[in-house]
């Protein structure tokens, strides 16, 4: 179902767990430990730091996890999330230069007009929903996730934008908000991101070289795309 190879599904080291298993594990783990960092930044207001230390750790923790135990999935979308992260950097410039909506601290390291750790922070998100699509197609099939993916972005992203709004990661402004915090043009675009992933996920968990790094272009189109399409639906 997930398109790994037979070796590449192999036990993991961790005693009487799959591969699976373990990645599942790891990735919730991680998955908590960054929701306890942002809710300590969020109530601390620590500003841009926190976020130039939390991501670039959380990274390289799949990083040295893919490594340690030759998880070829996770290795396969850190490469991709990567891409994704990258290639995100033009939706940001949309949200900062075009529609003048989205604010970043001034006097932080920037790459163009996004902070420095931004590509690696969509690394570790695209890991981290790929992990979730990826077991839940593996149990639901395609069309159930597409739609539990959909709602969780939707649900998900007003709770983590204002965890980043508190600890001053970023804001908005000059655009209709939810609860003051989060445009209803993010919340669209994310669901509209959420509704692509779990499809793009399965052609992942099989692609190599070329087709790797074309399926993370394809879905940085996407994520402009919606971003640029959610922004104008809502300013009608």
């Amino acid at each position: 179902m997930n398109g790994l190879t037979a070796r590449e599904q192999a036990p993991a080291v961790s005693a009487g767990l799959t591969q699976e298993q373990t990645r599942l594990l790891f990735v919730g783990a991680t998955m908590l430990a960054a929701l306890v960092g942002s809710g300590i930044s969020s109530y601390l207001a620590l500003g841009p730091k926190s976020a130039f230390v939390l991501t670039p750790t959380l990274a390289a923790s799949y990083v040295v996890y893919a490594a340690w135990t030759r998880d070829a999935f996770v290795a396969r979308m850190i490469v991709f999330g990567l891409v994704v992260g990258f290639g995100e950097l033009p939706a940001d410039y949309f949200g900062v230069a075009v529609n003048k909506t989205l604010v970043y601290p001034p006097d932080e390291p920037l790459i163009w007009v996004s902070p420095a750790y931004m590509p690696l922070s969509w690394m570790v998100m695209m890991l981290q929903l790929g992990t979730v699509a990826n077991w839940l197609t593996s149990m639901w099939g395609l069309l159930k996730t597409t739609g539990a993916l959909a709602v969780l972005g939707g649900i998900n992203i007003p709770l983590y934008e204002m965890l980043a709004h508190n600890a001053g990661w970023w804001h908005y402004q000059n655009t209709p908000m939810f609860l003051g915090v989060t445009p209803y043009y993010v919340i669209l675009a994310e669901v509209l991101l959420s509704l692509a992933l779990p499809l793009v996920v399965s052609q992942v968990a099989q692609a190599r070289g070329f087709k790797l790094v074309a399926l993370g272009v394809a879905q940085s189109v996407w994520l402009l795309l919606t971003g640029v399409f959610a922004s104008w639906l809502v300013s009608r």
